[in-house]
């Protein structure tokens, strides 16, 4: 990943999908390996999730077809998260963007 984010600002055409893709594959499998190996659960992957929804948003800006999708899913992979940290409010509100992104909500 370390070489892909330079590639990825360089031609993002070519390589910002698949950061935004290895990103989010990974955070979701360190929050699962953390989830009941300590009680720092969201200290050690909350700043994953935050990346993660800064990269999507790149990818959206940049290729809104794409992009704009991905980011309603990682808002609602931060707002499952922000779940289990039993962070409803901003649960809510990624939640809430989200669907505004698909279209769903006014």
């Amino acid at each position: 990943m370390d070489t892909l984010a330079p590639r990825a600002t360089e031609d993002p055409d070519l390589h910002l999908v698949e950061l935004v893709r290895l990103h989010r594959v990974l955070t979701v499998r360190s929050a699962v390996y953390w989830e009941h190996r300590t009680h720092l659960f969201a200290d050690r992957v909350r700043s994953l999730f935050d990346d993660g929804v800064r990269l999507a948003r790149r990818l959206s800006q940049h290729r809104p077809a794409d992009g704009t999708p991905t980011l309603a899913k990682i808002l609602i992979d931060r707002s499952t998260f922000h779940t289990a940290a039993g962070e409803f409010g901003p649960a809510l509100d990624d939640f809430c963007q989200a669907l505004s992104y698909l279209g769903e909500a006014d």
